[in-house]
């Protein structure tokens, strides 16, 4: 998990903060984990490792994706639900 711990840093350095802490909360929603607090100490370290192993390289491959083609991601067109106020749109209008 360390590997991949250290493949993510790298990858979001690549995006930006922004577009990684809205992939990470995007990943975090589907499985039903709560939103964290992106300004603590080690937060977005730990909000990595609550994922299962599955969809951490999830996050990785997505966030590879729109390293190489942010236009791609920012306009939605790889399929996501919408994510906003760490909800998808699924889950508030159940």
């Amino acid at each position: 998990m360390t590997e991949l711990l250290e493949e993510i840093r790298r990858a979001a350095e690549q995006v930006g903060e922004t577009d990684f802490l809205e992939l990470l909360r995007w990943h975090r929603a589907v499985v039903g984990l709560p939103d964290f607090d992106p300004h603590a100490p080690g937060s977005y370290r730990a909000a990595v490792e609550e994922l299962d192993e599955r969809r951490t390289g999830q996050l990785l491959r997505d966030l590879r994706r729109a390293s190489r083609d942010p236009k791609r991601h920012r306009h939605g067109a790889d399929g996501k639900p919408a994510f906003r106020d760490g909800q998808t749109l699924r889950s508030r209008l159940s």
